[in-house]
């Protein structure tokens, strides 16, 4: 089964740190699983000129929704779009972590990543782990992704940005979650195999249920949290689990092409 490798590089790179990783990987990679990489948007162009036709897709890490066309700073779904995007993440525990919990949405985000498909993040930190209380977490995250309000009902962008033609939000035909417990994200710990089987199982149950758009077969639920090629193949052939969102790995470029490879 075709699973989705997902390097999310953060605030690392540089142009010669791109070139390097690039050369190296397309030199390397033998996978037919979707590899997409997340760069700073500084680096976005840059990657997607080492982009061939099915090599590996691009997103970008944080959409600006903030005041549109007059916000100083910010990066904006056409912006993505025009320099090659197709993913955006949405919801990531160190964006929530960044705004007061108690009044960050990811609604606001969805409605702005018309023509992204979002990787929608959610995951429970250690209190929560510990007093029994992940799924009621999992369930508040999950309500901004399966709210029907959340998406925009003019779903076509504006044609007049170059390489855009009927750009819809394709959010509405696939739902991508990624699972990222907090506590384990740079931390060296995961949970352990039937764990992560029973909570993707629980997060692919209540989108199933809820999503207002995406079909079951649509729903897909990523791992992250201090992935490796240690534990890499363990988790992707775990029950339930669709792919994996890697951070610190993701910059060593030999071992992120080794669990690009990894057989299934």
């Amino acid at each position: 089964m075709k699973k989705i490798i997902a390097a999310n590089w953060k605030n690392n790179g540089s142009t010669k740190f791109v070139k390097d990783y690039l050369n190296f990987f397309l030199k390397n990679k033998n996978s037919n699983n979707e590899i997409i990489i997340f760069p700073p948007d500084l680096y976005i162009n840059q990657v997607n000129s080492y982009k061939n036709k099915k090599s590996f897709s691009i997103g970008g890490q944080r959409i600006n929704t903030d005041g549109g066309d007059t916000h100083t700073s910010g990066t904006t779904s056409k912006m993505f779009i025009d320099n090659g995007c197709d993913y955006i993440l949405v919801g990531h525990s160190e964006i929530r972590s960044l705004i007061d919990q108690v009044t960050f949405g990811a609604a606001k985000d969805l409605y702005g990543s018309s023509g992204l498909q979002t990787i929608f993040c959610v995951g429970e930190d250690e209190d929560t782990k510990n007093s029994g209380n992940t799924s009621n977490v999992l369930e508040s995250q999950l309500e901004d992704l399966c709210n029907k309000e959340n998406y925009p009902t003019d779903h076509l962008l504006d044609q007049k940005v170059d390489n855009i033609k009927q750009c819809t939000n394709t959010s509405l035909e696939k739902a991508i979650i990624a699972y990222e417990p907090v506590w384990a994200i740079g931390s060296g710990n995961t949970p352990n195999i039937k764990d992560i089987s029973c909570i993707h199982r629980f997060i692919k149950t209540y989108v199933s249920e809820n999503h207002p758009f995406a079909k079951e077969k649509d729903i897909m639920v990523l791992y992250g949290g201090s992935v490796n090629l240690k534990n890499a193949k363990d988790i992707l052939s775990a029950p339930y689990v669709d792919g994996v969102l890697i951070g610190g790995a993701s910059l060593d470029v030999k071992e992120f092409t080794k669990i690009c490879n990894l057989k299934i």
